[in-house]
């Protein structure tokens, strides 16, 4: 078996066109037929086939434009997989929560339809669910144990069921009246669309197809093959089924209905024949839930949505057994919680959202790559994706008729949100990268490392520069009762392995040697180490985090920003990822720290920039002026004060923080930036604290760095202060597609 890891390796492309065609059959044709057939002509008679025919005819459009992405992108994940292709990562993941929770509970209501029967025609329990679970449980060690026999299984079970439907329908037609059928029509428009909801999730067994991509052979152009040919075999089977129910002419339709049908029309051996085949339909239907499900775990799992833990695959079954195990473990709650009709409903919610979401990607995707190859195309593009997100809407808005499923559906997807917030927040600095990590070649320790309440790790490449850093780390440290380790990083290219010769690091040696000089200038002795790596910023935030470091001091050459980067690749993705407090500096013409000049604009990085100023310069015996421009021309005396408080407040803090005097200063000028630098011009040392540009983008610290940077001389002293709000929004947004 070949490895993506230690802990993942590849699915195997075992299952044929039969094994496609028999997943989305499997999945339509179960307790939509068995179980919600009754409960449409329950509620609109005759016209339920209106019902399924309108779920059908939404379901098409948006089958057309899962085609379409899996001739793209022929691997397993489905929806979620092209959401990931096209948004943010954000709105990826709410797409992919909501695909995994809508199969999860089409299982729990496939299960609940299994329970149903069972209760009403072989064995009445005394607890009602208990064959779902028993099947439940088969049907989990089934995936398990490899996609090949739960597939044989799957295309086993849905010709055995076709075959009964067929017998069934034929039973029921030579009993077909038309005129019992005329008499049922209803004419209530808004609850036969309301009706069409119900049923709408039989028809989602096109996106199973889609789920199974990765295991499919020639999924190009047997999967779209597929979908066509289940979606319409169904169609028309459920069709003659509603009629062949209405035909009967029962004194009360139910979730079983059919069964009582069947046993009118063939007799009570007949009709258990029906019953038979009903459970095995529903067993079907789980199994391909249960498939497709683990498979969008699988993608969330590779594509940093969820732990890499539950992308594992199984040795020996090549499953991932992990993502089957956890979806069985969840469909075993929902069916055991949640009554029939409220699984359907719910399933709904979560599912209409996800095909929105998908045809949305299709129009966006479509704008942003229009010259990548696709195999297929939907026909009358944009208006076949625009007409499948207004019906899905349609249909959506007809569950707000439904309050409790509805809000239990926004209720989950709120919770897997915050799920997902926390246990990003919990990951290791430089998860998410690719390859292997960075490896520790040498380290030395400074004497009284551990006595220090903080630890300031000192990234260093240029050796003109280490002088002016080691300095101003040496002063921070100081003031913040700091030890200092300096990182040296040795690039390996990405396609060579990570190997090292202590002959090689002469040079690199050497500077640490220089860095230790630059400590005993000012009195300390730090800590040293080389690392290698195939990626510098990985290496730095690998580094940080083993040696549990507070803060990251960063030199910067002040090169342009471009439009992919704005500080440079390492410092912006140290910015990004880091767990810890970051500090920038770009020494200037003058390289002493006497006179500072620190622009007060609000928010954690600015107050933290205060504290940090004020202890470098108490540690430099040194001044420091706050600054506060006002942009706006006429202020009102209220407003005056107001403005000349808020710089008071920054005064105090410093001034309380530090022990020093503060000079505070209120500027009148259109632009922040050109009043910044017209002012730094009377000082040595500019420190500034980070901004938010966008939420599209890295932390930036605005458009003043970089005109100080490109105009001024000065040194510029860059602060972004640790949030773990920011921290987790920053690294959601970071990840690559």
């Amino acid at each position: 078996m070949s490895q993506k890891s230690s802990d993942q390796g590849e699915l195997h492309r075992s299952l044929g066109f039969t094994t496609a065609l028999a997943i989305g059959v499997g999945t339509m044709i179960a307790a939509g037929i068995f179980t919600l057939s009754g409960l449409a002509i329950r509620n609109v008679g005759s016209s339920a086939i209106i019902s399924f025919v309108l779920a059908a005819f939404v379901s098409l459009f948006t089958a057309l434009t899962y085609c379409e992405f899996v001739s793209i992108y022929p691997k397993s994940g489905e929806g979620y997989l092209y959401a990931r292709k096209t948004y943010v990562a954000p709105v990826a993941y709410l797409v992919g929560i909501a695909l995994f929770l809508g199969y999860i509970s089409s299982c729990s209501f496939y299960l609940s339809s299994l329970s149903t029967y069972f209760q009403e025609f072989v064995w009445h329990a005394r607890f009602e669910k208990l064959s779902g679970v028993i099947f439940l449980i088969a049907l989990v060690l089934l995936n398990i144990k490899g996609s090949k026999e739960s597939g044989t299984f799957q295309v086993v079970v849905t010709f055995a069921k076709v075959v009964l439907l067929i017998w069934f329908i034929l039973g029921g037609l030579s009993f077909f009246s038309i005129d019992q059928v005329l008499d049922k029509v209803s004419t209530d428009i808004v609850q036969i669309v309301q009706t069409s909801t119900l049923v709408f999730i039989t028809f989602f067994g096109f996106s199973a197809i889609a789920a199974s991509a990765g295991e499919v052979k020639n999924p190009v152009k047997n999967i779209p093959k597929a979908i066509f040919w289940s979606m319409g075999i169904v169609s028309i089977l459920y069709i003659l089924v509603v009629l062949v129910i209405i035909t009967s002419d029962l004194t009360e339709y139910n979730e079983a209905a059919m069964g009582m049908a069947a046993k009118k029309f063939l007799g009570n051996i007949g009709g258990m024949v029906i019953v038979g085949g009903g459970i095995f339909s529903m067993i079907s239907a789980s199994n391909a839930s249960i498939m497709a499900g683990s498979r969008v775990v699988l993608s969330m799992s590779e594509l940093g949505h969820l732990p890499k833990v539950m992308g594992r695959i199984h040795p020996s079954f090549n499953t991932p057994w992990i993502s089957v195990f956890a979806v069985g473990a969840l469909i075993l709650i929902f069916t055991v919680l949640l009554p029939l009709e409220d699984l359907a409903h719910f399933a709904d919610t979560v599912l209409l959202f996800a095909l929105i979401m998908v045809n949305l990607a299709l129009i966006i995707h479509r704008m942003r790559f229009p010259h990548l190859k696709r195999p297929y195309k939907v026909p009358l593009y944009p208006l076949t994706p625009i007409i499948g997100i207004i019906a899905n809407l349609y249909l959506f808005i007809q569950l707000l008729s439904h309050p409790m499923p509805l809000s239990l559906a926004l209720f989950t997807i709120a919770l897997g949100i915050a799920g997902f917030l926390y246990w990003k927040g919990t990951l290791p600095d430089e998860e998410g990268f690719q390859g292997e990590p960075s490896k520790l070649v040498l380290q030395t320790h400074a004497p009284d490392e551990k006595e220090r309440s903080k630890t300031i790790i000192v990234p260093i490449v240029n050796p003109n520069s280490i002088t002016n850093l080691i300095g101003l780390a040496a002063n921070l440290a100081k003031e913040q009762d700091a030890s200092i380790t300096a990182l040296h990083v040795v690039k390996i290219d990405e396609k060579q392995p990570l190997k090292y010769n202590f002959n090689d690091f002469n040079a690199q040696s050497q500077l640490l040697q220089k860095a230790q000089e630059a400590g005993s200038a000012h009195g300390l002795t730090i800590g040293t180490m080389i690392r290698i790596g195939h990626d510098p910023a990985r290496a730095i935030l690998e580094a940080a985090r083993k040696i549990h470091a507070d803060i990251i001091l960063l030199g910067w050459k002040g090169s342009p920003s471009t439009s992919d980067k704005i500080l440079g690749h390492v410092i912006d993705t140290v910015c990004t990822l880091a767990k810890r407090d970051i500090i920038i500096f770009r020494s200037g013409k003058d390289n002493a720290i006497k006179k500072i000049l620190l622009p007060s604009g609000g928010g954690i990085h600015a107050k933290a920039a205060e504290i940090y100023g004020g202890g470098l310069s108490k540690a430099v015996d040194g001044s420091i002026t706050v600054v506060r421009v006002v942009t706006q021309n006429n202020l009102s005396e209220e407003e005056q004060l107001e403005e000349i408080a808020q710089l008071d407040e920054s005064k105090n803090r410093i001034e309380k923080a530090c022990e020093v005097n503060v000079v505070s200063k209120l500027i009148h000028h259109p632009h922040i930036s050109s009043a910044v630098k017209e002012e730094s011009a009377a000082y040595d040392t500019v420190i500034i604290g980070a901004t938010r540009k966008s939420m599209y983008h890295h932390v930036l610290f605005g458009t003043i760095p970089e005109t100080l940077a490109k105009e001024l001389d000065t040194n510029i002293i860059l602060v972004k202060h640790f949030s773990p709000i920011d921290a987790v929004w920053g690294k959601v947004l970071s990840e690559k597609k």
